[in-house]
Parts: C-alpha cells; sequence; structure tokens
C-alpha cells in the first residue's frame, strides 16, 4: 500500500474473440509452429543432459530461438518473438516443477511431448501499448504474424500502457483473450466487524449472523443425457467429435456462470468484514472414493459418489482462493481454523452434541436451538478471533481501527 491509501492490485479481464475464417486458419498454422518449437525444444533438452550431461535453460534456448528465426524454421521468422517466447517459457517452468517435486519427494512427472490438441495457449511476451487498441465498439489486438483478432470485453478496458500479461486460448471452438492490468485503486475501507463462514451442501455459505447463501445445483439430467449421446457414438468419429464438443460448451458455461456468482459473494463479504475466519478444509481428501480394496470394500459408495459430487459442484477450493486474495487485496484479515467438532461444539455453553443429519442443533446441556450452519459458523469466528493475534497483523500489515465486534470468545482447540 502507497502513502497516500492508494494499492497497486492486479486485475484481470476475460473477453472473447472474433476472426475471420482465414483468421482461424492462420492461428492454426500458429499453433502447429509453437507446438513444434516447444516438442524440438524439449528434445534439444533431453538429448544436451544425455549427451553432455548440460542442463540448457531457458537463456540458451532463447539463443537458439534467435538462430531459428534468422532461418525461418517452421514459419517462427514470420511472426512476434513474444509468443515464441512465451512457449519457451512455459517449457522452463515445467521443468522447474519437475525439480521441485524431486526435491520434495512427490511423484516427479517429467514434461512430455504434446499433440497438437494440447497445444491451446499462446503466452504473448515483450507487450506493448500497441498491441492492444481501442475501436470503439471492440477492442483489437495486433501481433505481428497475427490474423486480425477482434475482442468483446463486457467493460470498458483499461488504459493498454497498464497492460501487463496477454494470453491467447483456444476453448472449443472459439478464441479467448486474457488481459492482466496492473492498476491503482483506492484502499476499502476499514471494517470492524468480523464473520465465521461455514461451507455445507445443502446451503452453499452460512454467515456467523445467520445470513445464507444458496447452493448450486446442477442440471444433472442435462448432463447425463449429453454424457450419454457421447458414449453412444463411434470412437474417433466426427459425430463424437461434435457432442464431446457440445458437452465441454455446456461444462464451460456452468462453471463461468458458478464462478461469477462466488465473485458476487466473495466481494460483498471482503467489503462488509474485518476479519473473515472460514474452515482448513482438505476438498481432495473429503472427494475421496469409498470404494475401498478387495480386501476391504467400503460401505455406501454410491451415497459417498453423490455427496463427492455435490461437494465438487460447490466449489468451496475456488471460494476460499477467491477470499483469500481479495482479503488480501482489501487489507482484511484471513484466518483458517481447524474444523475439528465445531459442528458439534455448542458455541453458548462449550457442550459437545452430535446432530447428526438434522439441520437444528439443540444442545442437552444449555438447552440452546438454532441453525446447525449457524452454530458452526460462530464456533469458526471464535476460533478465527483467537487465532488473529499481534504476530499475525504484523505478517498482514493489517490495522485493526478498534475490536472485533463479533461473538464471544470460547477456547478450544485451534
Amino acid at each position: 500500500m502507497c502513502d497516500n491509501g492508494i494499492v497497486l492490485v492486479h486485475s484481470s479481464v476475460t473477453a472473447r474473440c472474433k476472426l475471420s475464417p482465414a483468421g482461424y486458419e492462420r492461428m492454426f498454422r500458429i499453433r502447429r509452429s509453437l507446438n513444434r518449437l516447444y516438442n524440438d525444444s524439449l528434445e534439444e533438452r533431453k538429448r544436451a543432459y544425455q549427451e553432455r550431461k548440460q542442463k540448457l535453460s531457458f537463456y540458451d534456448q532463447c539463443k537458439v530461438l534467435t538462430k531459428l528465426r534468422q532461418s525461418n524454421e517452421h514459419g517462427l521468422g514470420s511472426i512476434a518473438v513474444g509468443p515464441a517466447r512465451g512457449m519457451l517459457k512455459r517449457l522452463d517452468q515445467a521443468f522447474k516443477s519437475f525439480f521441485r517435486r524431486v526435491k520434495v519427494g512427490q511423484k516427479p512427472g517429467y514434461p512430455r511431448f504434446r499433440a497438437l490438441a494440447r497445444c491451446v495457449t499462446i503466452d504473448v511476451t515483450s507487450i506493448r501499448p500497441s498491441v492492444l487498441r481501442d475501436c470503439g465498439t471492440y477492442y483489437a489486438i495486433r501481433i505481428k504474424g497475427f490474423p486480425r483478432i477482434q475482442c468483446y470485453p463486457s467493460q470498458t478496458l483499461p488504459d493498454s500502457r497498464q497492460l501487463q500479461s496477454l494470453r491467447l486460448t483456444l476453448r472449443g471452438r472459439h478464441w479467448h483473450a486474457s488481459m492482466v492490468y496492473q492498476l491503482e485503486q483506492a484502499a476499502t475501507e476499514p471494517a470492524t466487524a468480523a464473520t465465521g463462514i461455514d461451507v455445507g451442501v445443502r446451503k452453499r455459505m452460512t454467515l456467523s449472523n445467520g445470513k445464507t447463501y444458496k447452493p448450486h445445483k446442477r442440471n444433472w439430467k442435462r448432463m447425463r443425457k449429453a454424457q450419454r449421446a457421447v458414449a453412444r457414438c463411434q470412437k474417433r468419429s466426427q459425430t463424437r467429435r461434435k457432442r464431446v464438443a457440445r458437452l465441454a460448451r455446456y461444462r464451460r458455461r456452468e462453471f463461468v456462470s458458478q464462478r461469477n456468482a462466488l465473485h458476487r459473494a466473495t466481494t460483498e463479504i471482503v467489503r462488509s468484514y474485518g476479519l473473515i475466519a472460514v474452515e482448513r478444509l482438505k476438498v481432495v481428501n473429503l472427494t475421496r472414493s469409498a470404494k475401498g480394496t478387495e480386501e476391504a470394500p467400503g460401505t455406501n459408495v454410491n451415497a459417498k459418489a453423490g455427496l463427492n459430487r455435490e461437494i465438487l459442484s460447490q466449489n468451496w477450493s475456488l471460494l476460499f482462493s477467491q477470499l483469500e486474495y481479495k482479503a488480501e487485496w482489501a487489507g482484511r484479515e484471513y484466518v483458517e481454523v481447524d474444523p475439528k467438532h465445531t459442528s458439534q461444539d455448542c458455541h453458548r455453553c462449550g457442550a459437545r452434541n452430535h446432530p447428526k443429519r438434522s439441520e437444528t442443533y439443540r444442545c442437552a446441556a444449555c438447552g440452546l436451538t438454532m441453525d446447525r450452519d449457524q452454530n458452526a459458523a460462530i464456533n469458526i469466528l471464535a476460533a478465527g478471533v483467537l487465532a488473529a493475534g499481534a504476530s499475525t497483523w504484523a505478517v498482514t500489515s493489517c490495522v485493526a481501527p478498534e475490536p472485533y465486534a463479533g461473538t464471544s470468545i470460547r477456547k478450544f482447540g485451534i
């Protein structure tokens, strides 16, 4: 944050692009050239290590790229150098991730050669303001060697001089442009209220003050109909390709709709509360299969499979990710607490009850009766306030103008 109350944030905008039929054909040839560059560079790295025990870096391969452009190998000399460098950068990141996984003892996953169908992203480096131009009703993307690309964002784009990165992605039949801007914006007004958030399946989110957010109801009937249409087709047939593309478009529209709904909800929460406490959930572990092994088969496999589908349809990981980075932008406190017993403990007296499948929490000790998810959200908030100490404030560079206006705090396992 700057001294004048201005913060620098990165804002991402995605827009659908429009090209002519000749433009689509030109983009296909560019993809093919960049994919060959990726595979050739991967082969060059493998051969250099096997024959000479030499590790090539990104800059070493950029020198080779200069020679390839001079000889116009695979047509690389006719396009801008930025997309080619972006492909080499992507390969370099793949090797860095490989060595990182080897170092920590994870499954290495050595970089592999890519088919053209997997080359759907073009990263444009060395951004200049002239790359993106406002043409009134649309924005024109102009890159050397590329066709004329028109993008239609849903909002007015900032000054092109603030453009940090540009990425072109092929999704189905259409190209999309993702632009990242570095913007200055006023710091968010300080908030003294705090909230705890309990996520679920019947209600996507329940706040400690009782406010709830509706869950995402996926149209399983329509999705199964599209999946069965794909299953009935002969493999590698043209009809199967069309139906697979139709299913992919439906899933993409559904994901974008839910992502936008989460953006609206998380923005509202971050603007309203200064401390946001959530559960530290491992969604991967929660959605594991219950099949078990032949020696020890699992129980209620179908019920667990249905629960896994419902959990994944609520996009909890995306929800937590949005809350975390938006809280950092706004200077809020974001705390993750242990979810153990938060749905069982009474927030008033601390007694432990087992509501099982009931939506109403009833305490046998003090007689408390309230919504089960709200009781859990209050316990999460209490644990979050305890976890947010002086050291936490120093790390996040936040300032607490007043004590948080929350519920009573009771110490329990964090």
